[in-house]
């Protein structure tokens, strides 16, 4: 595969430096990385890795993340466009607008920053619905893509790496993004930092505490590591737990869905059907009673 313009300059795929990280971080973790409990329990393994659980606050983690994660970019070129932008789907269109409607009640600076934007689709509707948007991109092909076919101002690298002025923002929006963070508090940190005084930070992930993650155990989809895949996994209580170590006065979450299968794992199965007609009845009832399968955090800065 040929890695993409740009690729090759993230630190990402410094090799040495992540395997200095690697012998700092020892062979197994002495306390949870959100919540600081310690002595966190192997729970299952998986791709050649013990994921880790806390007892406390139910975080699920792979500790030995490298080399993999600093040096695996191979399934890139498959995840990303590098080359073109797309309008948003129809899907994306109802979601975007029912999150930003959300949003309006937040309206002070009238700023939306949204961490790993991707090419900038959520962006371009928050800006035709009159926000002032901005974005942070961790892979410079994709940003240039914002930059030069939407008009986004979108920055490269890592939220500390664009160096906002604090209070900034109204919302923080991170979607997919939490799970692949090395460091989440750090993250949170920065980005309690750059929301003013009320402001609001979403972030959307999977529930690792979901029927579906339970039922499944080490099969559950989302449990997909790999370089750049998914190495941190919250459910409601790691969700709180990492909102109040960043400075976070409120947290509140709230999750969705239910599925046995992803959808493309019931491509093609002769029992897909059946299969589907179980999770929308079951989906219902799992949302309100915390089980869903996706997990929305709702991250308030105190006044």
């Amino acid at each position: 595969m040929e890695t993409p313009a740009g690729l090759g300059e993230h630190p990402f795929v410094d090799a040495a430096a992540w395997e200095r990280r690697r012998l700092e971080l020892g062979p197994e973790p002495t306390q949870c990385l959100v919540c600081s409990a310690p002595a966190p329990q192997r729970l299952f393994f998986r791709s050649n890795k013990w994921f880790w659980i806390c007892s406390r606050c139910e975080l699920v983690f792979v500790h030995d993340i490298y080399p993999e994660f600093a040096t695996d970019v191979e399934h890139l070129d498959g995840t990303y466009d590098y080359r073109s932008t797309r309008p948003p789907n129809r899907r994306e269109r109802v979601e975007y607008a029912r999150l930003l409607a959300g949003f309006a009640p937040l309206r002070r600076t009238n700023r939306l920053l949204e961490v790993g934007c991707n090419q900038g689709i959520f962006l371009e509707v928050a800006r035709n619905a009159g926000w002032e948007v901005t974005g942070v991109e961790i892979l410079a092909p994709v940003a240039d893509l914002a930059r030069r076919i939407r008009g986004l101002d979108v920055h490269v690298g890592e939220i500390a790496d664009a160096h906002f002025e604090s209070g900034r923002f109204d919302v923080v929006y991170m979607n997919e993004v939490i799970e692949h963070v090395v460091d989440p508090v750090a993250l949170l940190a920065e980005v309690h930092r750059v929301l003013r005084p009320g402001g609001l930070a979403v972030l959307r992930t999977g529930n690792a505490r979901s029927w579906s993650a339970r039922f499944r155990g080490g099969g559950w989809s989302y449990y997909r590591f790999g370089g750049h895949m998914h190495i941190r996994y919250y459910g409601p209580k790691a969700a709180a737990a990492l909102g109040a170590a960043a400075g976070f006065a409120e947290v509140r979450t709230r999750t969705r869905g239910f599925a046995f299968r992803e959808s493309g794992e019931l491509e093609g199965r002769g029992y897909a059907v059946p299969v589907r007609l179980a999770q929308a009845l079951i989906s219902p009832l799992a949302g309100p009673l915390g089980q869903g399968h996706r997990l929305t955090m709702l991250l308030t800065k105190g006044a």
